[in-house]
Formats: structure tokens, sequence, C-alpha cells
């Protein structure tokens, strides 16, 4: 994503999302970080810089989702607050975890934002990762990251159900690793890890599927007889992991 509207995003999720989701209710302590947050967060949607200021150290470390670091946010607040909302927010941020140490607290929680170009709506979701520390009587935010989570959006295709018993078996990616074990129930192909780790294959192709909290695909690899032998993990970023069947 680009840095430039990534820090808009981090700038601007509204405060009334923040108010309307059910938040869960925190000791004393927590939730006055958390109030803290949404007083900067009200600030920045009122474009108020002066109140917004009070809550964001001069020397705030912001770090994106491209791992690109910005170590002077307030420079850029007014710049980013032209933009047009419609162009990037978040909205329904939730899962809030607020630790305090003294004075000093972490909170990390997720977000989900929404990119517009033309008539598309790009969806993504974020985890952000903030640190705040207590100065004379207020929290004050001294850094913030942030990440997608991995979400697929791939459409699954129709495919001839017949092969999927082709797949079944046991799949090691590494001998340490807990073995993978491929499944048909119902009509549709399974993949389990161990520890509840089940997802179900949704087919790209008749050989190469994915799963909906995963970036990447496999493709099932077969010998010159038809045999499966494995399948290839084929990571986002263009690497690939072969796995080699077992059983």
């Amino acid at each position: 994503m680009r840095s430039f509207t990534c820090l808009f995003v981090a700038l601007c999720i509204p405060a009334g999302m923040i108010r309307a989701q059910d938040q869960p209710k925190f000791p004393a302590a927590q939730q006055e970080v958390l109030d803290a947050h949404k007083a900067r967060i009200a600030a920045s949607e009122k474009h108020d810089y002066a109140t917004w200021s009070r809550y964001v150290a001069d020397d705030c470390i912001y770090s994106d989702d491209d791992g690109v670091v910005d170590t002077n946010p307030k420079a850029h607040a007014m710049d980013l607050w032209k933009l047009p909302h419609e162009y990037e927010y978040g909205v329904n941020p939730r899962d809030y975890v607020i630790h305090v140490y003294g004075n000093t607290a972490v909170m990390n929680y997720r977000v989900t934002l929404h990119e517009h170009f033309g008539d598309a709506d790009i969806i993504s979701e974020q985890r952000y990762t903030l640190t705040y520390i207590k100065q004379n009587g207020s929290w004050l935010l001294i850094a913030r990251q942030w990440g997608n989570m991995p979400v697929n959006f791939h459409k699954p295709v129709a495919v001839d159900t017949s092969v999927y018993k082709d797949y079944v078996g046991q799949y090691e990616w590494r001998p340490l690793d807990q073995a993978e074990t491929v499944s048909v129930k119902d009509g549709k192909l399974w993949t389990d890890f161990g520890e509840d780790m089940d997802e179900e294959y949704f087919p790209l192709g008749s050989e190469t599927f994915f799963v909906k909290n995963d970036l990447g695909s496999v493709t099932f690899v077969r010998d010159a007889q038809g045999h499966v032998m494995g399948y290839t993990y084929h990571r986002w970023d263009g690497q690939e992991i072969h796995a080699k069947k077992i059983k």
C-alpha cells in the first residue's frame, strides 16, 4: 500500500466508528488509555491539529505495512487531512487488547480498510499496535505500526470434484513440522495442520487451491504415472515451498 495514504488512514479512522462498536469493559487503567486514543482520533476527524498534537509525541514513530518509517508524522498531518474521506478510510475498529506497564501502555486492535479506485472498493484487514507513555498525567502516542492481515479475496471456480480423492493423504513441509492432512468431506477438499487448524481448500483450478486466511495457493504435482507426489505452495511474493506427500 502507498505509504502516504496509509498515514492518512492511521490519522483518520473516524471516532464515530469507534463509538459505534460494542467495546469490552476495561479496568480503569486500560480504559484511560482507550479514552486518550479516542480523543486523539476525534481530534483528527475534526482536523483539530492543536488538540491532536497534544496526544502525539514530536518524535513519534510510524511504521506502515510496507515497512516505511516516518519519524515525524506531525509534519504530514495537515497535508493528509486535505484528502477526501472517500479516498481511503478505516471502519469497524475492534478486538482491542490493552496492556499497561506503569507509565507505558501498548494497544493492539483490528480495523477494516477501504480504498476507492474508480468503481473498485479495495478492502484490507489490518492490525495496529500503538505504544503510549504517560507524561504530566496524559497519555502520549510514541509509536504506531500496522500491517495487513492475510485475507484472500480470490473467487473459487467450478471444477470436477472427483479428482479430490487423488489429493487425500498426508503432506510434509519439513521433517520436524506438523504433517498436513488433506481430506474430502461432503464433496469438499480440506486441509488440517492439527490443533483445530482445519480449513477448506477452495479451487482456483482442478489442481490449484487456496484458503481464505492465506494469500498463497497450492498446486498439486503428479508424477509421470499420474500419481500425486506432493504440491507446490506459492507464496504471495513469488517464492515457493515444495511439500512432499508422505502417506
